[in-house]
C-alpha cells in the first residue's frame, strides 16, 4: 500500500496536567489533598489578623455566656425571696392552725387516756423554820412567831400554766379560764377559784398515780425563805435586788410573764415572788394563835374560815411589801381573779 491511499489520522493530544493541590490557593493559607490532615494532626494555623478575629469572638461569646448566666441566677434569687416571704406567711398560718389541731387531737383521745402533763417538781428537804414576820413589819396575822417542823416533800418549780391547765379543761369539760389577751402557753394560770385549783391536783394525782396537792401555808413559806435561811422574798433578802427575783409593779409590764423567766431562789423554785399569788391548801385565820407546828394545813380547827383561803406570794400588781415571804392574804375560795394562780406539791414517802 502506497502512501497516497493511507488516511491521514488527527495528531493524539496529550492529557492535560493535575492540579498541583499541594500548592497554597492565596499566600498565607496551605491546603491538603482532600481526605488528608496536617502534618501531625495540628491544625492550619492563622494568620495575625484571623487570630486576633477569633479571640474577639471568643471573648464576646464568654461575655455573653457570663451575662446569661447572671441574669438566670437573678431570676432564681428573686424566686427565692418570694418564695422565704410566702414560707413566713405560711409557717405563721401553719402554726395556728397545728394549734388547733393539735387541741382537736388532745380532745378526741381525752376520753380514754390521759392528756396531762408531768409538772417539774424540786425536792425540798425536811427541816424546822421559823414561820411569820421576824422584822416587825406591823403585819398582825403574820404573828406570833413560831418553830415549824417541815417533813420532806415535793414542790413545783414553776406556778402551773396555761399550757397545763388547759388539758385539764379540755378533759373534764369545764370552761377555759380567760388569759385578759396576755397569751397562754407558758403563761401562769389566772382566773382560776381555789376549788380549780383544788380539782385539778386531784386530776393529775389520778392520771398519773403520783399524790399532787396544793401546798400547805407553812411548806410555801419554808420553800419561799430558803429553809432556814429566813430570806425576806424569795431568792433575796435586800430589796434593791429583788428585781432580778420577781415580777412586780415597776417591771411586770402591766400584765404576767411567762414562767421561770426570772433568777430561782436557793432551792431552784422560781415565781414564788411575785406574778402571780398563789393558792394554799389553809382557811383563813386571823393570825397564828394556836396554829400547827407540824407543817400541816390549817383548816376549820380554831374558827377557821374556810370560804376564805390562804393566798401566798404576790403578784405582778403588787409592790414589795406584799412580796415577802412571810406575807398571808386571804380571798374567797370560790372567786377567781386576774391576779391568781396556783403551784403544787407533792408527798414524798
Amino acid at each position: 500500500m502506497n502512501d497516497e491511499n493511507q488516511s491521514t489520522l488527527p495528531a493524539e493530544k496529550s492529557p492535560a496536567p493535575l492540579a498541583d493541590h499541594t500548592k497554597p490557593d492565596r499566600p498565607g493559607r496551605q491546603t491538603y489533598p482532600f481526605g488528608t490532615s496536617s502534618p501531625k494532626g495540628r491544625a492550619p494555623s492563622l494568620n495575625p489578623h484571623e487570630s486576633s478575629h477569633a479571640e474577639t469572638l471568643s471573648m464576646l461569646k464568654k461575655q455573653y455566656q457570663l451575662a446569661k448566666r447572671q441574669k438566670r441566677w437573678l431570676k432564681i434569687t428573686g424566686l427565692i425571696g418570694v418564695f422565704v416571704l410566702l414560707l413566713g406567711g405560711v409557717g405563721t398560718w401553719l402554726a395556728e392552725e397545728n394549734k388547733a389541731f393539735k387541741m382537736a387531737i388532745l380532745r378526741v383521745v381525752s376520753p380514754v387516756v390521759s392528756i396531762h402533763l408531768d409538772p417539774e417538781m424540786v425536792s425540798i428537804p425536811a427541816g424546822t423554820f421559823q414561820q411569820g414576820d421576824s422584822r416587825e413589819e406591823d403585819t398582825l396575822s403574820e404573828h406570833p412567831l413560831r418553830k415549824v417542823h417541815i417533813k420532806k416533800f415535793a414542790m413545783g418549780r414553776f406556778e402551773v400554766t396555761f399550757e397545763e391547765y388547759d388539758r385539764f379543761a379540755m378533759a373534764t369539760g369545764r370552761a377555759f379560764p380567760g388569759d385578759e389577751g396576755w397569751g397562754r402557753e407558758k403563761r401562769p394560770v389566772i382566773n382560776v377559784s381555789w376549788e380549780d385549783a383544788r380539782d385539778y391536783a386531784k386530776w393529775l394525782s389520778e392520771g398519773t398515780g403520783r399524790r399532787y396537792r396544793l401546798p400547805t401555808e407553812s411548806e410555801w413559806e419554808y420553800a419561799a425563805k430558803n429553809r432556814a435561811k429566813d430570806e425576806i422574798w424569795a431568792g433575796t433578802s435586800e430589796q434593791e435586788q429583788l428585781e432580778p427575783y420577781a415580777w412586780f409593779n415597776t417591771n411586770s409590764t402591766g400584765r404576767t410573764q411567762p414562767v421561770g423567766t426570772r433568777q430561782a431562789n436557793g432551792l431552784g423554785l422560781q415565781d414564788m415572788s411575785g406574778n402571780v399569788w398563789e393558792w394554799v391548801q389553809d382557811c383563813w385565820h386571823d393570825d397564828y394563835h394556836r396554829a400547827p407546828t407540824n407543817g400541816l394545813a390549817w383548816l376549820e380547827a380554831n374558827n377557821g374560815r374556810c370560804g376564805t383561803r390562804v393566798r401566798r406570794g404576790g403578784g405582778w400588781t403588787n409592790d414589795p411589801i406584799s412580796l415577802r415571804s412571810s406575807f398571808r392574804n386571804g380571798y374567797n375560795a370560790d372567786s377567781r381573779s386576774i391576779q391568781i394562780g396556783f403551784r403544787l406539791a407533792q408527798d414524798i414517802d
